[in-house]
Parts: C-alpha cells; structure tokens; sequence
C-alpha cells in the first residue's frame, strides 16, 4: 500500500510582497456578507493576492462569471511566469501554527493521493467526507480547475491522534539536540513537531486580514519530512483503514477528485504518466481532532423571500409524520422579524415598525438522530415546492442575528455537536448532513497561503 500522505513541492510568495495582502480567507466563507468582500477588495487594492485566483462564492451567482475564472486562471500563469510565486519547500512539508480567539491551532501542509479519497460513502477510503456532497456545487468548481496552473488548499483534514499526558509532557521536554526523532511518535506527531519548531526554518510571520488572527509556517525538510512521512505511514498502516475525516472543503475536496477521474478518462496520459501526475494529488492541511484550538461550531440556517408562517407550519406537519414529537427548547431555534401591518404599528420617526421573534423546540424522541440532520431534510423538501426560497449557510450566533434584521428572513440556529462522535459516526457508515459542523467561526477559517502545481 502506497501512503496517502506525502511530502509536496511548495510554493509561496516571493520575497518583499505583503503577506497579510496575499493571504485571504476560504472562497466559501462570508457567502451573505458582502461587505465583507467589499473590505478585503479595497485592502488588497493591486497587490499580489491570493483574492485573485480564487473565486469567493458571494459571486457565483454573477453574470461575469466565466470573464473572472478566465481572469483566474490567466492570473496563476502570470504570479508562475513573473516570480510572484517562488517554490519555498522541496519535497517536504510546512507546518502551521494559526492563533485564533480559540487558542492555537496546529497543521502539517501537504499532499494527499485523491486515489485514497472518495466522497461517496459506500466506499470506504482512507480518506473519507464528513457531509453529504451537493453534486450541483461541483461542476462551477470544476470549470476553474481543470484548466488551472496551481492550487490553493483551504481543505483541512483531521486525524484522530489522541496525546496524552505522558506524550505531551515529553513533547515540551524534547531537546533541540535529539530534534528529529518524529518516526518514533505513535501519538501527537504534529505536537511533536511543533515542539522541535525552533530547529525548523521559518517561512513566514504574519497576521491575517479582517480579524483573522495570526499564521506562521516552518519548513519540514530533508530528514525531517523523511520522518514525517514514516509517522504518517506507521498510523496509516494502524488505523483500521479510516485514517483522515475531511473537516472543511468537503467540495473542493470532491472537486480535486472529479477533475482526476476526468483526466484519468480522458485518453491523454499513458498508466505510466498517471502514477506521477500532479494532479493525482490535492495539497491539504492535517489537524489534530484532540486539539484543544480546534472547536466544532455549528453552521446556521438563513432563509430569504420566505413566508415565516408558512414554512414553520410546513415544518411542524413534516415533524408529525415522520412520527416525531416536539417541545419547547434550544436544539432549533426560529429567528424571524415581522413588520406592523397597520398605522398602529409605525415608529414616532414614521419608520415602520418591526417584532422580533424566536421559536425554539426540541425534538423529544429522536433517538440518534442528529436535529440538523431532521432540520435539512424538512428544508430540502421545502425548498422543492417554494422556488422563491432561498437558503444560505451562516457561522456565528452574531452574524445571524444581524443578517436576519438586515435582510427579514428566517434565521435557524443549531447547537454544535461533539466531535469525539465524528470519526465513530462516519466509520458506522456514512456522512453527516451537509453544514453540520464548522471548524471554529468563519474568522477562524484556513486562509489561503501555500500553492501547488496541479499542470503539466
């Protein structure tokens, strides 16, 4: 069996260009919020960035859609052509060191083999996805992919490696004179190369854009990256053949997996050519799933152009005949506001005035049922006969709050789930349902910063 993980031939940003400028948050963050956008477009202004090369998803639905992947993919070739982009870490690894509000969160980027991934769950890969995948989401993706130069990861996989006291403690005592002893580790080999950082060379140091907090990177060669290697390929070969969950990027994810079976079908390459091809291979960051930075959110509902009433009656009807039963409490939570609907109702300024509302229940008996899984299903069908109906996915309590005044929908609050569940839970058999979970709030998101070559 080959390894699924492996070392990556790096690029990153040339030296003297703006750090903080290049790095901009995952394109599937902020999706209702352009004013977000509007702030990162204004700060970039012309500097070389990452904003250039990816397409944020606020601006899927615009109708100079195929003029920005074209500008996209031109982009890659110029940042390639001119120096932009440097190769920063041959046939190694970078590790990452992200402070959020959450505490610090620790990462080892590289490349994983797509042909030990698969988003369909009835296969049973390595690699597996952690939601269901909207196979609509995929072929808009696709088009910027297949004819692009590089990668950009904000794919995040976790591993399930528990370190324990003992571990930690030797992990912080490990003197700089015995660094490189990584093969050794059965558990914490990402702490464990945290803690050996100083012996590594530092690749940048900077803060992120729009609260985002801090990121450093330290390069893992030579006969470190060997040892990484070797660590990842003893718990591979002892894991049961479950060995990473994707935490975020599910799509992109599947999108690097589509656009692999394409030109694997395509008749262009010999076998030969496919083993080696660059493509095979998707560029991610490994996390920890013990990490005591790593907090699973939940991911909200927003409903637009919605009729509250309706639809929260449409709710309660599919609650009864799915045999369920109800009671007031917090594991969902209806947000909505209502306008006065008379003279009565006006403002001593003459704006009209607004009722601010909340609905909150339980659902009693639903065994192990996830309520966002009883949630999502209850929408889709929903969603099926009200075309009007738009939904969107929202991380954090506060964003939803101002949206759901901002734009009068319907917002739907969900509580986080435990993620010592995760792994057991996908290893029973299947996905979770789409936008469970989030890997803390969207300002704790990955940030684009490594690239890799996917072209010939």
């Amino acid at each position: 069996m080959s390894n699924c993980f492996n070392p990556a031939n790096i690029l990153l940003p040339n030296d003297g260009i703006d750090m903080e400028k290049w790095s901009v948050i995952a394109c599937d963050q902020f999706t209702s919020q352009a004013d977000y956008w509007d702030a990162v477009e204004k700060y970039v202004a012309d500097a070389p960035s990452t904003l250039n090369v990816v397409f944020p998803e606020i601006y899927l639905g615009t109708t100079t859609k195929q003029e920005r992947i074209k500008y996209i993919n031109n982009t890659m070739d110029i940042y390639l052509a001119d120096g932009t982009l440097k190769q920063a870490v041959a046939d190694g690894y970078v590790l990452v060191e992200r402070t959020t509000e959450s505490g610090v969160r620790l990462g080892i980027v590289g490349l994983i083999d797509l042909e030990d991934y698969d988003f369909d769950p009835k296969n049973k890969t390595l690699i597996r996805a952690t939601e269901g995948t909207v196979i609509s989401r995929i072929p808009p993706r696709v088009k910027i992919r297949e004819h692009a130069a590089i990668e950009l990861p904000h794919v995040m996989l976790l591993v399930d490696d528990p370190l324990d006291g003992q571990n930690g403690e030797f992990c912080r005592n490990e003197s700089q004179e015995n660094a490189v002893n990584i093969a050794a580790i059965k558990h914490g080999i990402i702490e464990y190369v945290y803690a050996i950082r100083d012996t590594l060379r530092k690749l940048y140091d900077t803060e992120l854009m729009q609260g985002g907090g801090h990121i450093r990177g330290y390069a893992i060669e030579g006969e470190a990256a060997k040892q990484v290697t070797e660590a990842f390929e003893s718990k591979q070969n002892s894991c049961g053949g479950f060995l990473f969950a994707v935490g975020d990027g599910n799509h992109s994810l599947a999108t690097a997996k589509t656009c692999w079976e394409n030109i694997k079908k395509s008749g262009k390459f010999t076998e030969e050519q496919l083993k080696t091809h660059p493509a095979r291979y998707a560029l991610v960051e490994i996390c920890n799933l013990h990490s005591e930075a790593l907090e699973f959110k939940p991911i909200h509902r927003l409903l637009t152009n919605v009729d509250v009433k309706d639809m929260l009656s449409f709710f309660e009807a599919e609650i009864t005949k799915q045999g369920l039963e109800s009671a007031e409490g917090d594991e969902i939570v209806f947000e909505y506001v209502e306008s006065g609907n008379d003279d009565s109702a006006k403002q001593a300024n003459g704006n009209e005035a607004v009722s601010e509302n909340n609905y909150g229940i339980n659902i009693t008996n639903r065994g192990d049922r996830l309520p966002v899984e009883i949630l999502q299903g209850i929408l889709d069908k929903y969603l099926e006969t009200h075309d009007n109906v738009s939904i969107d996915y929202i991380h954090g309590d506060e964003a939803l709050h101002r949206l759901v005044k901002e734009i009068k929908g319907c917002g739907i609050f969900l509580q986080s789930i435990d993620k010592s569940t995760l792994f057991p839970a996908i290893n029973a058999g299947g996905v979770l349902p789409r936008k469970t979970f989030s890997i803390g709030e969207a300002n704790e998101k990955r940030y684009y910063m490594e690239c890799h070559k996917i072209s010939r």
